[in-house]
Formats: structure tokens, C-alpha cells, sequence
């Protein structure tokens, strides 16, 4: 049961209420941070990566332009050209002179091969192993620079053999004048030169960086077996060979491993320079961050949840003190008050709850003097009905002897009296049809006419549907009779109209009566309801009276209303709950 109270408490809710506004946050914090610097931090390296592996690509096109240019040289050189143009006549030895001068003119050459009517003539690496389809390939051309790529040569030095790896250019001599193929030269270069000019790029752990041709064959590798090996299978090397982009980047996983595949496109030979890295080598400084933002999570959680935890309990015990007032109120002590200690909306429910108690000791007093009131009408009408009784059967005794002597008028007025009479005397009905209540009034004034002889008329606009709405008895008349009274003048030759209205609206039963008599004088109407007559026997037949009776039975929102203008007329408007019968 404790631990049931425990969950659906106040200061509960409050702390979690802090953990979930803690813990969101710092966890949203965090990851938008981790992966926003990671991002930046990847960004940074990257594009800082894309630049490095951009000037290796410069220094691989360096020596590629470099090979170039030595090849045009060879091209449009005189003494090779004659001596291609009268092959016939020159001897291998001079050949071998020729292109052994042009050899010994670079250190970074391996060989030199000239092909001259089916002759081949090579200086520099002696290979073992003949290569005619390449020279096959190169008969065909027109005089352009091709890129061979690299592949295993074995070469002889002295009495031993050596395994190399040589990448080359070759190209057809061409003469200038008639367009004529005269031979195909090939220059030889050993590899390890193309694997100098990006070594720089190796320095991070797990790196891999190689040169392959746009078909995806390594030319150039850290790791020789790869050498001559087609790698354009692996999901890296796709986006790269088909990428429109000279250089980028490409992030991909490879054995679960999350790497990035930096290129760059060398512009003379169209080679890619690729490098590839971990992308774990990037996250090292983002680890450390890492690290120390966990350590400030935990202090700044532990830190908040003390304080979230001290701010849960000052805010809760005035609530409970709150409470246990309550839990008295609840057995009906309304003699205490709550202790007002803040201004915030603490202090402000404790406020209401004071208003609320006293608010319930006044409505209770008036409650009380309310059924007070509602006793002692009840003991003056009782008080009242001695002698209406009495007159009731003496004057039934006089209409039948008026009935029997033949005077007419007399049995009218003297029934409806009688009738009149027997509504007032009748015990136990507080509340009868409106029906009832015109016929009261109607009787009323079958006795007015004798008085006042035709000096009034009187008219009813009254709804079918408000006919049976139940009203307290007795309302209408002491209107009429003030109408009567205050209306005619027995000097004057105008008759008084009398209008009495009945409708219902918004579930509200309005009946007025109007006048077209002299009116009210604003000072009389502002107290005729504020001021209360004598408590005696006939004091219930008031406009005072009748508005008290209202409100006692259905409340304040509900009695007379009187509006009046001098020499225009008046009109008393009673608004009632409908009740049907």
C-alpha cells in the first residue's frame, strides 16, 4: 500500500517529471553533439585527406609529364629519325648507340626498347621474359603516348635473376613528313618510383593507398602481390571508376569495418590515386570528448536529481499540510483556515481554500435563514386561514340567498369571491398551473368590474404550451391589483389596458403585465423591491413578496423586473424555470 502511494504521489510525479527533463535532453544533446562533431570532424579530415591524396596525384602527373616530354624528344629527334628512315642500311650496333645515349641520359629509366622492322633493340634491364603483345597493341596506334600498365618482369643483372616491377610507356615513331610508322618505342620504369611520390600518404595506421587504372587494375601497391590484380568488384571501387568527380571521397563498410575511399584522377595517364582509411582513425579525438562529456553527464545528473529531489519536497509539504486540512474539512470542521506562507500559486490555492471555507460558512448561514424565512411564511399562511375560512362559507351562504332573491350581479361578484377565497385557503399547493393562475385573476377582476364598472380592459396573449408550466400561486394578481389601483383615475375618461403575456424562451417562462397607465416615478422604482413591508398577515400579497417567494424556491437569477415611464405605462416582468405538470 506504501509503495502504491508512493507511485501516485505528487513529489513522485515531480521527480520523474525532472528525470524525463533531464535525460531527454542531455540525451538529445549528446547525440546531436557526438555525431555533429563527428560530422564536422570527418568533413575537416576528409576534405584535409582529399588535398593530400590531390597533390600525390600532381606529383604522380609530374613524372608521368616528365616520361612525356623525354618521349617527344625521342620523337622528333633527328639522328633517330634518319637512322629509322635508312634502317636498311644502319647496323644494330649503331642502333644500340643510339638508344643507349638516350638511355643513359635518365637515372629513373629501367630499359629502353626500340622495335625496327620486326627487330627489337633494348638497352638498360635485361628481361628474360618477352612481351610482343604489347608491341602489338602500340603498332596500332598513331604516334600518342600509351600508359602500359605495371606488370612482374624478370631481369637478369650479372649471373642472377631478379624479380621487377615495371610500368611503361610506349608510343609509334612516326615520320613528321609522310606520316609513315617507322618503329615502336617503349620505355620501361620501375613502379617503386609511382610508390615514392604517395608514400607520404601511409603514414596513418590501417591506411591503404594505391594507384589503379580507370578499369580498376592496380599499376601501383604498398603490398606487391596486389600488382596487376583487377579490383573494381568491391563496392568502393565502383562508385570511384563510374564518379563524374576528378577527385572525392566515398564512405563504405568493408568486413564491418567502416572505412573511407579517398581518389584523386591523375590528369596525363587518367591512373586513380586511392586512399583508403578507418574511419575509427578519425573518432579518436571524438572518443576523448566522448569520454569526458559521459563523466560531466553522470556529475550534472546526480547533481539534479539532489536538487530536483529537494525542490520536489519544499513544493509538496504545503500541498500536504494542504491536504490535511482538507481530510478535516472532510469530517465538517469548517473553523479552520490555511497557513498563507508564499505568494506563488501555493500561497494562492491556500488563499482559495480560505474563500472556499468561508464562502461555505456564508452560504450555509443563508441557507439557514432561508428555511427560516421559508418557516415562518409557512406559519403565516396557516396563521391566515382562520378567518378566510370563515368568510369563505359565510359568503357561500350569501350567494345562494342572492341566487334565490333573484340579484344577480351580487351571486357573480360573490362567487367569484368565493372562488378567489377557496385558491388563498388552499392548504399544501404552493405551486399551480398558470391556467389555475389566470383563472384566479380572471375571478379577480369579475369583482373589479363592480368597482371600477368598464373602465379597464384586460387581454390575454398567452402560448398554448405555457398553459400547463407550474408557478407559485398567487403571483399574478397583487400585479394586476397595483395596475388597477395606480392606473385608474376616477375622474378620468380614458380606459386602462391591461396586456398579460405568457411565452417561453431559452427554457425560461416569461409572463408580464402591462399597462398603459400613468407609470412609476424613478425613485419609487428603484426601491419598490428593496423595500421590504411589515411582517404581518396580509404582507404576502406584495411585489416585494412575490419577488422573495421567486427566488427563495428557484434562486436569485429568477423574479420581477419592473420597468416604468412616466405617462407611458409599466410593465412587471416575471421570469420563471418552466416546469411542466
Amino acid at each position: 500500500m506504501d509503495k502504491v502511494k508512493l507511485v501516485n504521489s505528487f513529489r513522485f510525479k515531480i521527480v520523474i517529471i525532472i528525470l524525463v527533463c533531464i535525460l531527454i535532453p542531455i540525451t538529445f544533446l549528446y547525440t546531436s553533439y557526438y555525431y555533429k562533431v563527428k560530422e564536422i570532424i570527418t568533413k575537416k579530415y576528409s576534405d584535409s585527406a582529399v588535398q593530400s591524396v590531390y597533390e600525390g596525384a600532381e606529383n604522380i602527373d609530374f613524372i608521368l609529364k616528365d616520361l612525356r616530354e623525354f618521349s617527344n624528344i625521342v620523337f622528333i629527334n633527328n639522328e633517330i629519325n634518319e637512322a629509322l628512315n635508312n634502317s636498311s642500311n644502319v647496323s644494330q650496333v649503331e642502333f644500340l648507340n643510339i638508344i643507349r645515349g638516350l638511355f643513359t641520359s635518365r637515372q629513373d629509366i629501367e630499359a629502353i626498347s626500340l622495335l625496327v622492322d620486326d627487330k627489337l633493340y633494348s638497352v638498360g634491364a635485361i628481361k628474360l621474359d618477352k612481351d610482343p603483345e604489347v608491341f602489338d597493341m602500340l603498332e596500332t596506334t598513331k604516334g600518342e603516348c600509351v600508359w602500359v600498365n605495371t606488370s612482374i618482369e624478370r631481369t637478369q643483372i650479372l649471373s642472377s635473376q631478379f624479380t621487377k616491377y615495371f610500368f611503361s610507356l610506349g608510343r609509334t615513331i612516326v615520320d613528321l613528313n609522310t606520316l609513315e610508322s617507322l618503329g615502336v618505342l617503349k620505355i620501361d620504369i620501375n613502379e617503386s618510383i609511382l610508390e615514392k611520390s604517395y608514400k607520404s600518404l601511409m603514414a596513418e595506421e590501417g591506411s591503404e593507398v594505391f594507384i589503379c587504372s580507370n578499369l580498376g587494375d592496380v599499376i601501383s601497391h604498398p603490398n606487391k602481390e596486389m600488382i596487376g590484380l583487377n579490383i573494381k568488384h568491391k563496392l568502393y571501387m565502383q562508385s570511384i571508376l563510374t564518379s563524374n568527380e576528378k577527385q572525392g571521397y566515398i564512405s563504405y563498410q568493408e568486413d564491418g569495418v567502416e572505412k573511407v575511399a579517398i581518389y584523386s584522377t591523375c590528369d596525363v595517364s587518367d591512373w586513380k590515386l586511392v586512399k583508403a582509411i578507418p574511419t575509427a582513425y578519425l573518432y579518436k579525438e571524438i572518443m576523448q570528448i566522448q569520454g569526458y562529456i559521459i563523466i560531466l553527464g553522470i556529475l550534472y545528473f546526480i547533481t539534479t536529481i539532489t536538487l530536483g529531489l529537494f525542490l520536489a519536497a519544499m513544493i509538496t509539504s504545503p500541498i500536504e499540510r494542504l491536504m490535511k486540512l482538507m481530510k478535516k474539512v472532510e469530517k465538517g470542521n469548517l473553523d479552520i483556515h490555511a497557513e498563507i506562507t508564499s505568494k506563488d500559486e501555493i500561497g494562492q490555492l491556500s488563499k482559495s481554500f480560505n474563500n472556499m471555507i468561508d464562502n461555505m460558512n456564508l452560504m450555509m448561514n443563508k441557507n439557514i435563514e432561508e428555511e427560516r424565512q421559508k418557516k415562518e411564511m409557512e406559519i403565516e399562511v396557516l396563521r391566515a386561514q382562520i378567518n378566510p375560512h370563515f368568510l369563505y362559507n359565510t359568503l357561500n351562504t350569501i350567494k345562494w340567498m342572492a341566487k334565490i332573491q333573484g340579484s344577480t350581479s351580487i351571486s357573480n361578484a360573490v362567487n367569484a369571491l368565493t372562488k378567489l377565497l377557496r385558491v388563498s385557503i388552499s392548504i399544501g399547493k404552493e405551486k399551480i398551473l398558470l391556467n389555475d393562475e389566470i383563472s384566479y385573476v380572471q375571478n379577480y377582476l369579475v369583482i373589479q368590474r363592480l368597482r371600477f364598472s368598464e373602465k379597464f380592459n384586460i387581454e390575454y396573449m398567452i402560448e398554448e404550451s405555457c398553459f400547463k408550466c407550474l408557478v407559485p400561486k398567487l403571483i399574478l394578481q397583487p400585479i394586476v391589483e397595483n395596475s388597477l389601483i395606480y392606473g385608474t383615475d376616477e375622474d378620468s375618461l380614458e380606459t386602462l389596458s391591461i396586456i398579460i403575456r405568457a411565452y417561453e424562451e431559452e427554457n425560461v417562462l416569461h409572463i408580464s403585465v402591462e399597462d398603459n397607465g400613468p407609470g412609476i416615478c424613478k425613485d419609487v422604482l428603484d426601491n419598490i423591491l428593496t423595500h421590504r413591508q411589515g411582517i404581518d398577515k396580509f404582507s404576502t400579497v406584495g411585489l416585494n413578496n412575490i419577488n422573495q417567494r421567486i427566488k427563495l424556491h428557484y434562486g436569485d437569477e429568477y423574479g420581477i423586473e419592473i420597468q416604468s415611464k412616466v405617462d407611458e405605462g409599466t410593465r412587471v416582468l416575471i421570469r420563471l424555470p418552466i416546469h411542466k405538470e
